[in-house]
């Protein structure tokens, strides 16, 4: 558990830092989400929240009498019907029904008219359903009239009467926001939270009629039961009624007893509170604010998860040891600490607001619970993805999406088992808890820990809490198991069913995992069509064999690696077998795709073999990867670090993950930094570093922690020559006692460092040995090298062929051809040598001085001899079977991804068969996705490239448009971009389909939302107080007892009890005012007893524990017996009035008829809807859909800006203006583009609003303003996307970016504003601040179409019904036109400007040119006066660099192309550093034809120069002409010669080989009817034929280059700039590569190439001249030969002498025996058994098996130095601290310390060799005076011979082949000083 605690530590401490070292995206997620919520805070102070006084509310305007006023009579009801023509319905059909119609015409005769019975509710509710309701409602008795209310009984007496009153939506009054008031009988009965008085219920009721029915039918119900036998006839019968006051008519009827005549209702008194309108306002929209607040952080979340498998960390962390389950924990522990600020920064930033009166933990709680479920859910969607920018951008979506299931759940109506559904996605689970926290904050409760279980608005928040914790748990659960599932490119893919194995549960052994190793490989042999080839492999020695013994090595046992493509499998590792030693270097060659980074994946655990395995100290690398990684070192082909940590930083990191003990670990650190060489760089941070510095410190990491196995793959590409050699000196120091496994294409390197070579050649070891026996056995002779002064010169050939006639021409690059010679003929060398060296020595005086190759001379400049190279080697074992098939490029990674792995199973195909069974439907409708994608964008590109066509053709006639430069670059640009959106599926899938679909399931949620037709409700008082005993219900009735009737009806009261009024002492705060509004009100006899109780109501207010909700004020019985009273209702329950009516109605009754079971039921059932309560619902829908359309948009720039900020990052767009495009037709042919592709979503959108009926946008007049819209929508996020992407360098970031913009200046601006134009104090600030929100794109759109969506309603402030009003859509029309106009320039602009910088050098040079007299004329003269500091590098500036100064500086500069004068960039000071000079005064020319070599180390200044002379850079002193064109004051036109190859590939990665090259033919403007025939020439010419269709991310690294030198040289530019043009490819591509550099440049003699390479045989092979750059300036410059002849005076050996011969070895063992006859005998060891077994034919101890055995301590070694005469030799083997002479010493030494002695025969093989070597020594050091030597490794020994007139080269030649098997020499080669040496000394000097 330690280690995984501390790996945990170090891996937080890691995700500290880098949140650190980004302080401002770091604020950014903590604080976004508190500001979205500081800016409702802010809207929140801002709402006018006064405090309002207790209050009595009898007043005018609140107290309603029925049947008068605001309650229309029953008289008015009835002609409002007839002038409407409209009907009151009665059912069912029954006699009491006609009565009771019959009965009430009497008095209103008009309801005969207005009146339709039907037979019962169903037949009433089918016809209103129908679609013939109300079809003819025109003539009057029609059978399908409008219904606008009707009277339902469900009992019709004789005691107890039920009915239900059933009206029409449409009578109701409309209210915003919450639309659902409106007679709702849905929601809740009861809303204790409410607070204030509401009006709604109030008029709802009184409005509609309700209480007038209510009053007519009780009435009428209380009169029938009063008369047990009625005979009624219409003549002698009439009614007082309702609304029916004629007194005297009253008098002579006696029936007016306990008629309710007089009822009215007034609100109940309000306690001193504040209004809150804020909370119910936002209430809708509050969910997605915050959302949208945590948007950022979980982007990036998405990003950092997704982005660490992309560049590879997350793999180079588990091979350093690193447990899979602490990296999720780390990232998890880390986000959950920032959700944890952001959560308490949100607390605090709201305790004061929003959040005022809620407890503070569950504020902070709920936004932190959530952050969590967050963490998991993009945990979750990161599994799915391999590429951090698809990620972030499809992630984001969803996790947006996971929130439109809320606009389907947030109504009150909507079951909870559907909610708690919805809830399983976290987002909706949080936005429905907003809703609480809405309620309850508006009644000033707040929620705390006690009530949450407590339901408001229909929703409980502890299940929203509860909720998103199962969520948490449920993504990580998900999450890991995608994580082991899916296909990933590196590590074990566990098959779908895992999880049901019993090995998972059980620990897991070692023989379960590997039943597969002992497979036979014969049928995998033969996958290649091959039969089993048998590698050359050289013998190994004793020690070696003892190492295996003792498990000290790697052993790699048939590794097999076959990969599942389209094609069929693919066999990258075929059979290896390979065993790797201690204390050697294995150096592992082979070409691109051979198999070499397959096997190093293989061997620290990222793949899986398929069968095989290999042993690491005896630990199996399939069952015991863990124990291996802990002491395996990785140092991988791509840096593996991360910018923003220092050198400690990262040493610290690893050190802890590789085990290294805490008290050590500063030490350790210190002394491996120190190792590498960065101890003076050791708390730099990463991305200050160069590129050779970066590879030092994967070294470093590597070998960090005691790593016993080291696998360097490519650890010194990239670095220059110099940087190189310290690298290989560090390598060989920590050589001893590890394993180093090391691959590399430099052949140099691995002749230098491998003690071993082993070639692979399409997954195949073809050969391994030493450097000297893959010579030996592959060598064939001599190589002899030739450099002519001309291409063309033959003379070379001819002396060759005349003394070796047997010789082959085995290369002719440029000027170099190289013959290869057999060892017969050896004897002829040295008469060969004297006649080269006579032809070359006359014309040397004369070369020097003219400087090129006089006619006269006879072609040879120099010569040099080897013996065959480890690069022949190379070239012959690998070449021969070159197969570059796409199989085995192993840059194209799909196919990794499409491996099949299996994990516990035992054999592939069965794994296979399941996983195509279980993935097969998946990958069927993807595939067929992704096809139909594909054949759109297919037709989509056809059609583009067809009307680009159709314009051209039809602008023949106006010939200036089309063959200008403009239209033709626009048209390639245009193609392009059709070409990329073809390939790039993700990206149109990105930018058309995800808006749609988004859109669809958002419009698709919205029209699922049930709007559910209203419930039937029982007006009843058991709802009141559920929690009393018994499950009650009722309550409390206040009553005003002062009158005897009151009393009697009292007594008659159920459903509460009766609490007696009594006066209080309770004043309101302005009692005169209030007794005179209730005076006004009620009049002077009622309204003080109304006050009278509101007074008691307030006093008497915590006298019981229950609510009340309702209290009666009777009036005395009137003289006809009549009743009347006032119900006090209370506005928490809308449905009060009605209620308390019904309650006394029924107490009526039972006094009436002195019956006390009679009752009255009344029940509220609103009529189905009706289109216009559709339409009102529909329009706050439409609001959504508004939002939602938004949302999807707002992801439409985010991909126009991707493609823009990858060109520029990949450099393509620089490429692109090189080549000549400008900039207005590169940014035109953009918005061009953009514009196009934003047609299809804008135009489904307009489709999906017809599909879904949204008339708002798209319904008569609206259709016109939202395409306008949409349009200019289109044009202007376009532009204002474009300004944005100046401001980024990483496309991933800008995705990111732009996106969170467009939200915010859009979606969030918008529902702000909307929110601020509906609260009244801050509607004229919403007016002010719009005017700036519409500066926004988003914000024009969002608010003109929610502006749309809401005309109807007026809700939209200051608007009439005109669709292009200034407030609707006309302010959003005209800014976004403008703005399309304004971004654009203002694109254009930020284009040019960083070319106009005003430097201070530049301000210097425009006044030096307004000061020149007119005197001095010559143009010259400024540049001429130098700065001092000029003056002083002019001092000790070298003989030859100010020769070529002078010379250009004169003018006399006859044929030069391009020539710079004083060329100098500074850049500005930085932090900490001061001006940094890149490039100092540079001053040469180059000739046509020439090919001109630029070295330097890195950072000399090369790339910054070839910048300047692309234009990418601007000069910030002196000048370059191309052309006599000025590169400062005409770019452009001095661009257009150039052809350019930049150090890293400039690629269009969905573009085709052969596209690329059509593009830029296009750009370099080759005549249309010609482009095909010149992409054909480059495609033969670069050998790029065969990969002609292939997009350019699926081909190799060579490849690529290849490309990229085909993209310079495209249209026979004059001048060429390559830019390491030949980095990353292996040998073989390499030659070929310069054999066509050469002749593009110096055969053709055209041409002018400057070309920088780390290469120094590149250099030599191809050019011409070659200056060498070292800290900005020039070093030193002239033609190769010249260099070596100046720099290089001496000659350079290296001799190998011959293996130890078996013999002598015998008996020199013999020998030492007899000394040492007193040595016991020892048992027979198993080293002996293995030579026996192995029966090696080198095996010196078959015949004598006790040799073996002896083993020699140091005092033994002493005496047989002594006896064998040479005492020093052994001491440096026997002394403590051995002296570094070689490999095989230190080894021995080391052995002899570990093991106390050294086998006889291992130190006889010793002594012999060092004897070997000391001879030669001798021998070279005597015959040649002043030879050095350079250095012993071991095998070989090298020699610097000095070189004079009179000591030639056939002169060492001579001696040597005399002498050579006297001495013992196996091989030697000698050549002049190389221009290595020459380099390494400026690099070394600098």
């Amino acid at each position: 558990m330690g280690t995984a605690s501390r790996q945990l530590k170090v891996m937080l401490r890691k995700n500290y830092l880098l949140k650190i070292r980004h302080p401002f995206v770091t604020a950014a997620e903590i604080l976004l989400p508190a500001i979205v919520l500081m800016l409702l805070a802010a809207v929140r102070t801002q709402v006018d929240t006064q405090i309002h006084p207790a209050q009595s509310h009898i007043q005018k305007d609140m107290f309603v009498e029925v049947g008068k006023g605001v309650s229309p009579n029953f008289q008015q009801v009835l002609e409002s019907l007839l002038d409407k023509r409209e009907y009151l319905a009665f059912v069912p059909d029954t006699n009491e029904t006609r009565m009771m119609i019959d009965v009430v015409s009497i008095k209103f005769p008009i309801l005969k008219h207005v009146s339709i019975v039907y037979n019962d509710e169903l037949e009433l509710e089918t016809y209103i359903r129908s679609d013939a309701y109300g079809t003819c409602n025109d003539v009057r008795n029609c059978s399908n009239p409008k219904i606008k209310g009707a009277v339902v009984f469900h009992e019709q007496g004789p005691q107890s009467f039920d009915y239900s009153i059933r009206l029409n939506h449409t009578w109701a009054f409309s209210g915003f926001p919450d639309v659902t008031t409106i007679m709702d009988t849905n929601g809740p009965f009861l809303n204790d939270l409410e607070l204030g008085v509401s009006a709604v219920p109030t008029m709802q009721y009184s409005l509609s009629g309700f209480l007038t029915l209510q009053q007519m039918v009780d009435s009428f119900i209380i009169i029938i039961a009063q008369q047990h036998e009625l005979n009624l006839s219409a003549e002698t019968v009439n009614l007082p009624l309702l609304g029916f006051h004629d007194t005297d008519f009253s008098r002579k009827v006696p029936w007016t007893q306990f008629n309710p005549t007089n009822i009215r209702i007034a609100p109940f008194p309000t306690r001193e509170y504040t209004d809150d309108q804020f909370q119910a306002i936002v209430k809708e929209v509050m969910g997605i604010l915050y959302l949208l607040g945590f948007l950022y952080p979980v982007s990036r979340l998405i990003s950092y998860s997704v982005f660490e498998k992309e560049q590879k960390i997350k793999e180079g962390l588990y091979m350093m040891g690193l447990n899979d389950s602490i990296f999720h924990l780390s990232w998890f522990v880390t986000y959950a600490f920032q959700f944890a600020i952001s959560s308490a920064v949100i607390t605090a930033c709201t305790m004061d607001n929003i959040f005022k009166y809620s407890d503070k933990t569950l504020v902070f709680a709920y936004f932190f619970i959530f952050g969590l479920s967050a963490i998991m859910l993009s945990f979750f969607i990161s599994t799915f993805f391999k590429r951090a920018k698809t990620a972030v951008a499809v992630g984001t979506l969803s996790f947006l999406g996971t929130f439109l299931p809320y606009y389907s759940v947030n109504d009150e109506g909507v079951s909870m088992i559907l909610k708690v559904l919805a809830s399983l996605l976290s987002p909706t689970a949080f936005a429905l808890g907003s809703i609480n926290f809405a309620d309850y904050e508006r009644a000033h409760v707040g929620l705390r820990w006690s009530n949450i279980w407590r339901e408001s608005s229909g929703v409980n928040f502890s299940a929203c809490l509860l909720m998103m914790i199962l969520d948490t748990l449920l993504y990580c659960a998900i999450g890991l198991y995608f994580d082991k599932v899916l296909p990933r490119e590196y590590g074990l893919r566990y098959p779908w069913n895992f999880i049901f194995k019993k090995d998972l549960w059980r620990k897991r052994s070692s023989s379960s995992k590997i039943k597969f190793t002992g497979k036979s490989s014969e049928s995998e042999g033969n996958l290649l069509g091959r039969g089993i080839f048998n590698p050359a492999l050289e013998a190994i020695s004793l020690d070696m064999k003892q190492q295996e013994l003792d498990g000290r090595c790697i052993q790699i046992r048939n590794l097999h690696k076959v990969y599942a493509t389209k094609k069929g499998d693919c066999c990258a590792v075929n059979s290896l077998q390979l065993t790797l030693y201690e204390n050697q270097i294995l150096a592992l060659l082979g070409h691109n795709g051979a198999g070499k980074s397959t096997t190093i994946s293989m061997l620290v655990g990222l793949l899986p073999p398929t069968s095989g395995d290999a042993l690491i100290f005896g630990k199996n690398i399939v069952s015991d990867i863990d124990e291996i990684r802990k002491v395996l070192g990785v140092c991988p082909q791509h840096d593996i670090l991360f910018p923003e940590l220092t050198v400690r930083e990262h040493l610290e990191l690893f050190a802890i993950l590789k085990g290294v003990d805490e008290d050590t670990l500063e030490s350790v650190v210190i002394n491996m930094a120190d190792e590498v060489g960065l101890a003076d760089k050791i708390n730099t941070v990463v991305r200050s570093l160069s590129g050779g510095m970066k590879r030092k410190l994967s070294l470093g990491i590597a070998l960090i922690g005691n790593s016993k196995v080291i696998i360097l793959d490519e650890p010194t590409s990239g670095m220059d020559p110099y940087s190189m050699r310290l690298t290989w000196q560090l390598i060989k120091k920590i050589k001893k006692g590890r394993i180093i496994l090391l691959t590399t294409h430099s052949m140099d390197e691995a002749d230098e460092l491998g003690d071993r070579i082993a070639i692979m050649a399409n997954g195949s070891l073809k050969c391994c040995g030493s450097s000297l026996f893959l010579k030996h056995h592959y060598g064939v002779g001599y190589t002899l090298t030739l450099v002519k002064s001309a291409p063309t010169a033959s003379i070379a050939g001819d002396i060759v062929y005349r003394y070796v006639p047997t010789a082959t021409c085995i290369s002719e690059v440029g000027t170099e051809i190289s013959f290869r010679l057999p060892m017969a003929s050896s004897s002829t060398f040295e008469r060969m040598f004297r006649e080269i060296e006579s032809c070359m020595k006359k014309p040397v005086s004369s070369m020097e001085i003219s400087g090129n190759c006089e006619k006269d001379s006879h072609g040879i400049e120099s010569y040099g001899i080897s013996v065959t190279t480890l690069e022949e080697v190379f070239l012959r074992v690998a070449g021969c079977d070159y197969d570059e098939d796409e199989c085995f490029e192993e840059n194209n990674r799909s196919l990794i991804s499409e491996a099949v792995v299996s994990l516990p199973s035992n054999d592939r195909p069965s794994t296979k068969i399941c996983y195509y069974k279980v993935c097969g439907n998946y990958k069927k409708i993807l595939g067929f996705m992704s096809t139909m994608v594909g054949r759109a964008c297919g037709l989509i590109f056809a059609t583009v490239i067809s009307f680009v066509n159709f314009i051209s053709l039809q602008c023949c006639s106006c010939c200036l448009i089309t063959t200008s430069t403009f239209w033709q670059h626009s048209k390639a640009l245009i193609i392009k971009r059709a070409i990329s959106a073809r390939r790039d599926h993700k990206t149109i899938i990105f930018q058309l389909m995800i808006p749609a679909i988004f859109l669809f399931i958002g419009l698709l949620f919205l029209e699922l939302k049930p709007h559910p037709d209203q419930i039937s409700l029982t007006l009843s008082t058991s709802y009141f107080n559920p929690l009393l005993s018994g499950g009650g219900g009722g309550g409390p009735i206040p009553f005003n007892l002062s009158f005897p009737i009151a009393e009697e009806v009292a007594q008659n009261v159920k459903g509460g009890w009766i609490q007696r009024c009594n006066s209080s002492s309770y004043k309101f705060p302005n009692s005169e005012k209030a007794l005179v509004d209730a005076v006004e009100a009620a009049g002077p006899a009622l309204g003080p007893a109304l006050l009278n109780m509101s007074e008691y109501l307030m006093s008497s207010f915590n006298e019981s524990y229950q609510s009340r909700y309702g209290a009666i004020v009777m009036d005395d019985q009137n003289t006809d017996g009549s009743l009347g009273y006032t119900v006090l209702h209370n506005f928490s329950c809308q449905h009060a009035a009605p209620t308390f009516i019904n309650l006394m109605n029924s107490a009526i009754l039972r006094l009436a008829t002195h019956n006390v079971n009679a009752t009255i039921q009344t029940r509220n059932h609103p009529l189905p809807m009706t289109q216009s309560q559709h339409l009102q619902r529909h329009d706050l829908d439409a609001f959504s859909a508004a939002i939602i359309v938004n949302i999807a948009f707002s992801f439409i720039p985010a991909s126009f800006a991707v493609s823009i900020v990858k060109e520029r990052e990949v450099k393509a767009k620089h490429q692109q203006l090189i080549s000549g495009v400008s900039v207005l037709s590169y940014w035109i042919s953009t918005f061009i583009w953009d514009f196009v592709s934003f047609l299809f979503p804008a135009s489904f959108a307009i489709v999906l609003f017809y599909i879904f009926g949204l008339d708002q946008f798209v319904g008569g007049v609206s259709l016109i303003p939202t395409i306008i819209m949409l349009l200019e929508y289109g044009l202007a996020i376009a532009s204002s996307t474009y300004c944005l992407t100046f401001f980024f360098f990483d496309h991933t970031v800008a995705q990111n970016v732009v996106l969170l913009v467009h939200f915010f200046s859009g979606l969030i601006l918008m529902v702000i504003s909307f929110i601020m134009g509906l609260l009244p104090s801050t509607i004229s600030a919403n007016s002010f601040l719009k005017n700036f929100f519409r500066i926004s794109p988003g914000f024009c759109f969002a608010d003109g179409l929610a502006s749309l969506a809401l005309l109807r309603q007026g809700m939209k402030d200051k608007t009439s019904d005109g669709v292009y009003d200034w407030n609707v859509t006309g302010a959003s029309i005209c800014y976004l036109a403008v703005e399309s106009f304004i971004y654009f320039l203002l694109t254009l602009g930020l284009e040019i400007y960083p070319s106009l910088k005003l430097t201070p050098f530049k301000i210097k040079k425009w006044w030096g040119k307004i000061n020149i007299f007119p005197h001095n004329t010559s143009y010259l003269e400024p540049l001429l006066e130098s700065s001092p500091e000029t003056f002083v590098t002019d001092l000790n500036e070298d003989v030859d660099v100010k020769t070529e100064r002078n010379r250009v500086l004169s003018g006399s500069i006859d044929n030069a192309i391009i020539y710079l004068r004083n060329l100098r960039k500074v850049y500005s000071e930085e932090k900490n550093h001061g001006k940094k000079v890149a490039v100092d005064s540079l001053t040469f020319s180059v000739q046509e034809g020439e090919c001109f070599g630029f070295l330097g180390t890195n950072g000399a200044g090369k790339t910054t120069t070839l910048s300047m002379l692309c234009g990418e850079e601007s000069p910030s002193d002196g000048t370059a002409f191309i052309f006599g064109k000025d590169i400062c004051s005409h770019p452009k036109a001095a661009r257009k010669y150039i052809g350019y190859c930049p150090q890293f590939d400039a690629l269009l990665e969905f573009l085709t080989v052969k596209e690329h090259l059509e593009l830029y033919a296009r750009i370099k403007s080759v005549p249309d009817y010609t482009i095909d025939n010149v992409v054909m020439e480059k495609l033969v010419e670069f050998d790029l034929l065969k990969h002609a269709n292939k997009p350019s991310f699926s081909l190799s690294g060579g490849n690529k280059r290849k490309l990229s030198v085909a993209i310079a040289m495209i249209g026979d530019p004059p001048i060429v700039i390559l830019d390491e043009p030949s980095t990353g490819m292996d040998p073989i591509a390499k030659r070929f590569m310069w054999d066509v550099i050469s002749r593009i440049s110096t055969r053709r003699g055209k041409t002018a190439v400057i070309l920088t390479t780390h290469s120094m045989n590149e250099a030599q092979a191809l050019c011409t001249r070659i200056g060498i750059m070292v800290g900005g300036q020039l070093r030193c410059i002239g033609s190769p030969q010249h260099l070596k002849t100046r720099f290089g005076n001496h000659l350079e050996l290296e001799v190998k002498p011959t293996e130890v011969s078996s013999v002598d070895l015998q008996t020199l063992c013999q020998t030492i025996q007899e000394i040492l006859f007193d040595v016991p005998s020892q048992p027979r060891s198993l080293l002996n058994d293995l030579e026996i077994c192995i029966g090696g034919a080198d095996s010196v101890t078959s015949g004598n098996t006790s040799i073996a055995e002896i083993s020699l301590t140091s005092e033994m070694i002493g005496l047989i130095g002594r006896w064998l005469g040479n005492e020093e030799r052994v001491k440096t083997l026997t002394c403590c601290t051995p002296v570094y002479d070689g490999a095989s010493q230190e080894q021995l030494s080391e052995q002899l310390l570990r093991d106390g002695g050294i086998p006889l025969p291992v130190f006889s093989e010793w002594w012999l060799s060092k004897q070997k070597f000391s001879e030669i020594d001798s021998f070279i050091l005597c015959s040649f005076r002043g030879a050095k030597c350079q250095g012993y490794n071991g095998l070989s020994i090298r020699y610097q011979l000095p070189c004079d007139e009179d000591f030639s080269l056939a002169d060492v030649f001579g001696l040597l082949e005399a002498s050579r098997d006297k001495l013992g020499i196996a091989e030697y080669s000698l050549s002049q000083s190389t221009l290595e040496t020459i380099f390494n000394h400026f690099a070394a000097n600098s």
